[in-house]
């Protein structure tokens, strides 16, 4: 039987695993400091697992990860990298689990009713297909930004967007 899953929660699933791609390829000197006008490997890291946590937040009605709470303060000295990497690779398992089990109408039929804190206002009203379609965008956007600072710091180009295989329906 083929995957029933939506096509906007198979495009994230495969933006997520690529931005994780990218990161893994990402070379020591972009996970640190800024290189240039370029974020540093850890602040995009930071915001992008913001982004999913808020959006599995949002769509099961979990809480949000502390640790990413206390590590957001933009006053605050950046996390390790590989702190960072632990806390993302955390609330993608949880919202690639939302993501695998996700169905058309289920998505269609958790609207955003009123402007939530960190959520642009312009998104009150939309659905979570939308907001699942807007976040996988959002990562496929800066995964090429981590692609071009990884480019910079002596990494092979990592062929984005890869297999997309969440999309294709395929293992390879």
């Amino acid at each position: 039987m083929p995957d029933q899953r939506p096509l906007t929660a198979n495009l994230l699933l495969d933006a997520l695993s690529e931005f994780e791609r990218v990161i893994e390829a990402l070379p020591a000197p972009g996970r640190g400091g800024a290189i240039g006008r370029l974020n540093a490997g850890v602040t995009t890291l930071l915001h992008i697992a913001e982004h999913a946590d808020r959006l599995r937040s949002i769509t099961t009605g979990g809480d949000v990860d502390p640790w990413l709470v206390e590590h957001l303060d933009s006053s605050a000295t950046p996390p390790a990298f590989n702190d960072a990497l632990e806390a993302y690779r955390r609330v993608q398992a949880g919202l690639s689990t939302f993501l695998e089990s996700a169905t058309a109408e289920g998505l269609a039929n958790v609207p955003i009713p009123k402007p939530i804190e960190g959520l642009p206002a312009h998104l009150a009203g939309a659905t979570a297909e939308y907001l699942v379609a807007r976040t996988a965008a959002h990562v496929f956007v800066h995964t090429g930004e981590l692609a071009a600072l990884a480019s910079l710091v002596g990494a092979p180009d990592l062929g984005l967007p890869g297999a997309m295989t969440a999309t294709r329906g395929t293992d390879g």
